[in-house]
């Protein structure tokens, strides 16, 4: 296939987008391969926005050894192009494709930042990598959401402007106009599931269904359009369940400023009248947009939760949201919004107050079912019983940090040491849920220290039991329900 005219289809593409209307900087995430390099080439030299800055920004993973010659060869070639050059190397080789892609965007807005408020960051992704993508997450079980694949534009201000073009397009036009580039020999590596899929799985779909790596790109625009479409209706139908004063403001493509509401009172009967499957759907979309995470089983924690709480329950969910039920409403917060703030790192928090309620905690490779009021009522394998009067109140059960202490019968031990002397595995440890007072004050590791200040006494003190169902990942069967602890 011959590459000419692609520089022209690429200029007419941008124009069509108005993507760079108002933009004054354009920042190139370039690693030195075919991809970036062509895209680097066709903002310098095929004229789209002449007047805007050009920089090019380069991270060495240092995944390899000769990463630091490759990061020398792109600043070569942006020296000769006239490109500002960014480059930043790794403190640590990078481990994984997730913590390389982490690391680069980071980076990329970092500099986005550092050369004004009207810039814009482009990646090289192509319709091969939108191909790839949407069959990864067909393979992981991905719903409509995760099958819009690679997103055109994202906010704040990051653009991929080659998605319209295949691998093999770029290929011809660099060939034709002399475009260099240098092949990362880790892009043959088969340990890399991005590699296996680009150089074995999707070729022999190809094979076996001529057409297949179009049809998923086809597939990727089909499921964003279906799924922008459903969001729009299910914001109205939020908005019309909305019992607030403030209403619900349904999001519609606009600003990167755009900020989402800082909470909802939803009609609970109204809610409740839904279908299963039309209230899991709003009750996702209304948890996402107030910056919550709602995975399967917190989505099946929020159906029960909306059909069959009682009135002053509350569920906590990845993302810091809060659920509330208060008599006829359902009432969903950001943390700042009254919820309990997350503690440390941006871990969530489990907020138990002293009035009887329940909720889920997830983090790491732990998930726990939690309850809690004046006696134990779920049955689940762990209890604990704390006086008010003695431990202060609200609890919060989270994950534990670095410098966590417990005090035992015997004195303040740290909680790392237990958890090892406990024989909890090593990548089982982060995001092990610890028990803590409003002090802050470890005063329970479920499961495997027992809180002494539990059995003091204090006159006028109400009890409150906190019941928890500790579920690590599958393989590890020390907390699994119904084992004791």
């Amino acid at each position: 296939m011959s590459g000419s005219g692609l520089d022209d289809r690429f200029r007419d593409h941008l124009e069509a987008t108005g993507w760079l209307r108002g933009a004054t900087a354009a920042i190139v995430g370039v690693s030195g391969g075919l991809d970036s390099m062509t895209l680097l080439y066709l903002m310098r030299f095929a004229g789209p926005a002449p007047e805007l800055s050009l920089h090019a920004a380069h991270l060495d993973h240092r995944m390899r050894a000769g990463s630091g010659a490759d990061a020398a060869w792109v600043r070569g070639i942006c020296d000769e192009w006239g490109v500002t050059f960014h480059l930043r190397t790794a403190a640590e080789p990078v481990r994984s494709e997730a913590e390389g892609r982490e690391l680069r965007y980071a980076f990329f807005e970092e500099v986005r930042h550092g050369t004004g408020a009207e810039a814009v960051t482009m990646t090289g992704h192509t319709a091969d990598d939108q191909a790839e993508t949407v069959l990864f997450r067909i393979a992981r079980g991905s719903g409509p959401r995760g099958l819009r694949g690679v997103h055109p534009r994202r906010p704040p201000a990051l653009l991929r402007p080659l998605l319209p073009f295949w691998r093999r397009e770029l290929e011809a036009f660099a060939a034709a106009r002399g475009i260099p580039s240098r092949e990362d020999p880790s892009n043959r590596d088969p340990c890399w599931t991005r590699n296996r899929l680009r150089h074995q799985i999707l070729p022999a779909l190809e094979e076996a269904v001529p057409g297949a790596g179009a049809a998923l790109v086809s597939l990727a625009g089909t499921s964003r359009l279906e799924s922008g479409a459903l969001n729009e209706l299910l914001d109205q139908r939020i908005e019309a369940l909305t019992v607030a004063a403030r209403p619900f403001a349904p999001r519609r493509p606009g600003p990167a400023t755009d900020s989402p509401p800082r909470a909802l009172h939803l009609d609970r009967e109204a809610l409740a009248a839904a279908s299963d499957p039309v209230l899991t759907l709003l009750l996702r979309r209304a948890v996402s947009r107030l910056g919550g995470r709602p995975g399967q089983a917190a989505t099946d924690d929020l159906l029960r939760f909306v059909r069959s709480s009682p009135s002053g329950r509350r569920l906590t969910l990845a993302g810091g949201v809060t659920v509330d039920r208060r008599l006829g409403e359902i009432r969903i917060r950001r943390a700042e919004d009254g919820g309990l703030a997350p503690p440390g790192r941006g871990s969530a928090a489990l907020r138990i107050d002293a009035e009887p309620g329940e909720g889920a905690f997830a983090s790491g490779r732990w998930r726990a079912d939690v309850a809690w009021g004046p006696a134990p009522r779920r049955g689940f394998p762990l209890v604990a019983r704390f006086l008010s009067g003695v431990v202060p109140f609200p609890l919060s059960l989270r994950p534990w940090a670095p410098g966590d202490r417990i005090d035992m019968p015997y004195g303040s031990k740290k909680v790392k040491k237990i958890l090892l002397e406990a024989r909890i595995p090593a990548d089982r440890r982060p995001g092990f849920p610890v028990l803590a007072d409003a002090e802050g004050a470890i005063v329970w590791i479920p499961g495997v220290a027992e809180p002494h200040v539990a059995t003091r006494k204090a006159d006028g003190a109400t009890a409150c039991h906190v019941e928890i169902r500790l579920d690590p990942d599958p393989g590890h069967r020390r907390f699994q329900q119904g084992d004791p602890a």
